[in-house]
């Protein structure tokens, strides 16, 4: 009776309250004396705990330290709550004041809108993240991160005051992303999502971009909580996700495959993990496999331990704890599936046909599971929940007052249009063809079938934009009214199966000053659950699965038949490989755009019209040919001819970390100190660049090196990225940018997974691109420096080295 008269003493006090009060979107603003107006919590909570009986106990007391708080509540909780809560749409336990919470929550590249409904609601979508990590720019991602944070905060709070304090699909306080995978094959589907194929730069990104979603200006809450994914060896084949084990060594699963999952963990605090639905078998262990939500050496040994994670939170993916059973058949029951999950510390069962809630009491009743395993679960969900302030009243988390006045401002606007040009990478620009010049053109035609696409741009997991711009849009919105533009598709789609279309393109092209070709992939050819394919064209034999689908590449050839002046405009998140385009001399200037989100066309504009200059670089390398790719099931990273920049041992069409720019830099005086250091010791790299030529430009400046392999290892990385900076330089002025190759950086991995500094020399390029084999004009400088001393495990160094990438 008590708690019915505090409820009622509230909702009079509300009532009265908006009386001397406005609403302004969901935030209550309240008129003093003086007139200002001042900014209240937004109302709705996930958690009730001001009223009573819950107000007295220890997990409402915000005073009290969350471990003490998550440990009251729990105890609190009989079996049957505690297995409800293993659900990622968690039900409401209405006796201890707590609200439904739907954990199905994503923000790759802003706040995905899956599963929710948002009414008239807009806010940030960011490039791609493949786009994002062309950036080369940590702070960038950092900011993005932040924004991402902010209306994600302002998304929930909305949507709770739309549904009573309980969060609907997409609107919880946990998002899963970043995506950390390694992009290992460019017919993978998924690659898109994620940082490109470098361990370093995806640890360096994603590091920046949680950073940028947990934490804000209250130190003391998480402002909401990222979760790395997909946890820890996948990248393809898309098609049999559900059933594929990865068979990988020690030394491949710690050189290639755990570095980027490490940092998030020790330089991040990332909150919560999320298993692959594929397996792994680390064929050093002799082990028979198991798919990684139920793969206890990953979740235990790996992630609880060896990276010191006992406290956060692991969810599987949509459906993962089932597919142990179906169609992995690694165990012969829903039952044994819930159990074998349970037991390999998956938290959370994020999937419609609710294995966990369904089957973790029989097998607690079978001895399969103990009630324990499950009290620890569901105390780490509690844990990150309490992190992020969801038990305490709204008055002593800030965040709780963020509201609709956070999404789509005009800040945010220009964050995410400075990461699309940024993003953008420039492949080819024969003599000096761009930047044009919009006082010179007449008459253009802009053609191809995704010119004027709203929907591509986007990518997968987005958000709802405001405002998109697309390619076509974009250009012509710089043009000068005069200007003749023809727009023609071309292809009947992004599958472009055959020349219909053809002859209006060439028609369009004949007498055109300049042609812009907007080419490339769409989420059709290549998304979650679709790797690329070979699309046939009715010209010829099938296409190359890394080449433009269908009969593209036969319209580019068709307006080079007529037109001298083309400039090819690539929306993709796989690399295109374009040779004959590449060396064809009608084709002036080739555009790497990836999916540049809804200001793209904007971005491309600015780079096509010379208001900035591209510096953008290839968070992959493009190979020559689709017989330079091993079987996408093969996760050997030295199979031949080698996967990733690291391991290739041919010519690439364009390198890792390629780009060009409108001007030119000079780079020199490199320099290493000292140049003889003992085990564990770090040395300084620095240099001079200069810029030499006719426009300010960023410049992304790249530090690789070559270690001695450790020994035991027979093939180890040709040169791996160990630092990078993105600057920009005036014309005729100069920068000199310094690097730290500490001891955990320079140390090889050795056959059982250990990182280890090897003594012997050390070589060290630094320039615009790495050292990779190809045709291009890229710089690079080359120099030495000496380890002394013994095979030393960086965990037995003396004075303590950082123990993650980007630590």
């Amino acid at each position: 009776m008590e708690s019915i008269w505090i409820m009622v003493i509230m909702l009079v006090a509300v009532v009265c309250a908006a009386k001397e009060a406005k609403v302004h979107g969901n935030v209550l603003i309240k008129q003093d004396d003086a007139g200002d107006d001042a900014p209240l919590p937004l109302f709705a909570q996930s958690v009730m705990c001001q009223n009573a009986p819950q107000s007295s106990y220890p997990y409402c007391d915000y005073n009290l330290d969350l471990l003490s708080r998550t440990n009251d509540l729990v105890g609190r909780l009989n079996i049957t709550e505690m297995i409800d809560q293993t659900s990622s749409i968690a039900p409401a336990i209405s006796r201890l004041g707590i609200n439904a919470y739907n954990w199905r929550s994503n923000c790759l590249h802003g706040w995905s809108k899956s599963g929710g409904s948002w009414g008239d609601l807009h806010w940030t979508v960011f490039p791609a993240p493949i786009g994002l990590s062309a950036t080369f720019d940590t702070t960038l991602l950092n900011m993005a991160g932040k924004v991402t944070s902010d209306e994600g905060r302002a998304l929930h709070n909305v949507m709770l005051q739309n549904n009573s304090g309980a969060s609907p699909e997409a609107a919880g306080l946990n998002c899963f992303s970043p995506n950390v995978n390694l992009f290992r094959d460019p017919r993978w589907g998924r690659g898109q999502e994620t940082y490109g194929e470098d361990p370093y730069l995806l640890s360096m990104l994603g590091v920046a971009y949680t950073r940028g979603l947990q934490e804000g200006t209250d130190s003391k809450y998480l402002k909401v909580a990222a979760c790395a994914k997909h946890y820890a060896v996948h990248s393809g084949p898309e098609e049999i996700r559900m059933q594929f084990i990865a068979n990988v060594s020690l030394y491949d699963l710690y050189d290639t495959y755990l570095p980027a999952f490490q940092s998030q963990v020790m330089a991040a605090n990332v909150a919560q993990i999320m298993p692959a639905y594929s397996g792994v078998r680390v064929t050093d262990l002799s082990d028979k496999g198991a798919p990684d939500c139920a793969n206890s050496y990953l979740l235990r040994t790996v992630l609880r331990d060896g990276f010191d994670a006992p406290n956060i939170s692991v969810c599987s993916d949509n459906g993962g704890v089932y597919f142990v059973y179906d169609p992995h058949m690694y165990v012969n029951s829903t039952e044994l599936s819930a159990a074998v999950s349970m037991n390999a510390s998956t938290d959370l069962d994020l999937g419609t046909d609710k294995v966990y809630t369904t089957n973790l009491q029989k097998a607690i009743d079978d001895h399969l599971v103990e009630e324990e395993t499950i009290r620890e679960a569901v105390w780490r969900n509690f844990y990150l929940r309490m992190r992020l302030g969801d038990f305490d009243p709204p008055s002593k988390v800030s965040y709780q007052s963020i509201g609709e006045d956070h999404l789509d401002t005009a800040d945010n606007q220009a964050l995410n249009l400075e990461a699309a040009v940024k993003s953008i990478v420039l492949l080819k620009n024969k003599d000096d063809f761009l930047p044009l010049s919009v006082s010179s053109l007449k008459k253009i035609a802009i053609i191809g079938p995704l010119a004027n696409s709203t929907t591509v741009p986007l990518s997968s997991y987005e958000g709802i934009p405001s405002k998109i711009v697309n390619i076509q849009d974009g250009i012509t919105n710089y043009l000068s009214p005069n200007t003749t533009v023809s727009s023609i598709k071309g292809c009947y789609g992004v599958f472009c199966p055959t020349t219909l279309g053809f002859s209006e393109a060439v028609d369009a092209a004949e007498d055109a000053d300049c042609v812009f070709m907007v080419m490339g992939l769409d989420q059709f050819i290549e998304n979650e659950g679709k790797d690329r394919g070979e699309y046939t064209c009715w010209l010829s034999a099938n296409r190359s699965a890394i080449g433009l689908p269908g009969c593209q590449h036969d319209l580019i050839s068709a307006i080079e038949e007529v037109n001298d002046n083309i400039v090819l405009i690539l929306l993709n998140g796989g690399p295109l490989t374009i040779v004959e385009e590449d060396q064809s001399d009608k084709i002036r200037a080739i555009v790497e755009a990836f999916y540049p989100g809804p200001l793209g066309g904007t971005a491309v504009a600015k780079v096509l019209f010379g208001e900035v200059s591209p510096a953008g670089r290839m968070p992959v390398m493009v190979v020559e040919s689709d017989k330079d790719v091993p079987p996408s099931v093969d996760y050997n990273m030295a199979t031949n001819p080698g996967r990733t920049y690291r391991y290739f041992t041919k010519s690439v069409l364009y390198p890792f970390g390629y780009g060009l720019t409108y001007t030119k830099f000079e780079y020199s005086d490199l320099k290493i100190t000292p140049k003889s250091i003992a085990a564990c010791d770090s040395v300084v790299v620095s240099v001079k660049v200069q810029n030499t030529g006719k426009m300010d430009s960023d410049e992304v400046v790249q530090l690789y090196i070559t270690t001695p392999k450790a020994p035991g290892v027979n093939i180890g990385p040709r040169n791996s990225l160990v630092g990078y900076n993105r600057t920009h330089i005036t014309v005729g002025s100069s920068v000199y940018i310094q690097f730290t190759i500490n001891a955990y950086l320079m140390a090889s991995v050795d056959p059982n997974g250990y990182r280890v500094i090897v003594p012997g020399n050390f070589t060290v390029y630094v320039g615009d691109s790495s050292p990779q084999e190809c045709d291009k004009n890229v710089i690079l400088l080359k120099d030495m420096y000496t380890v002394t001393g013994d095979v030393t495990d960086t965990l037995n160094c003396l004075n303590p080295v950082p123990q993650c990438l980007a630590c």
